[in-house]
């Protein structure tokens, strides 16, 4: 059964990456878009601080978002026996 490239999306509309179209077995040269994808490639290249995405009718380049920092579990830990000293002293008692 043939294949299409798809253009996958997230819910914002920004570009993940490529899947496929399966054709239908029922009507032949329809190929069945899978949810959250477009037919239309996005630019083949773009700057460093930017990304595609779909505005529902064609690939804009928006300010790439940026994805904060994992912060470590000790860290977390840290901050909140740092606001809580009376925890600390009921840890450091046992």
């Amino acid at each position: 059964m043939p294949n299409k490239i798809v253009y996958q999306l997230n819910i914002t509309g920004l570009f993940v990456g490529e899947t496929l179209a399966d054709e239908s077995p029922m009507e032949p040269g329809i190929f069945l878009i899978p949810a959250g994808c477009v037919e239309l490639a996005p630019p083949e290249s773009w700057p460093e601080d930017q990304w595609p995405r779909w505005n529902g009718f064609e690939w804009e380049l928006i300010q790439k978002p940026r994805v904060p920092e994992a912060v470590s579990a000790e860290a977390k830990l840290a901050e909140f026996l740092s606001q809580n000293p009376d925890v600390l002293q009921l840890i450091q008692k046992n």
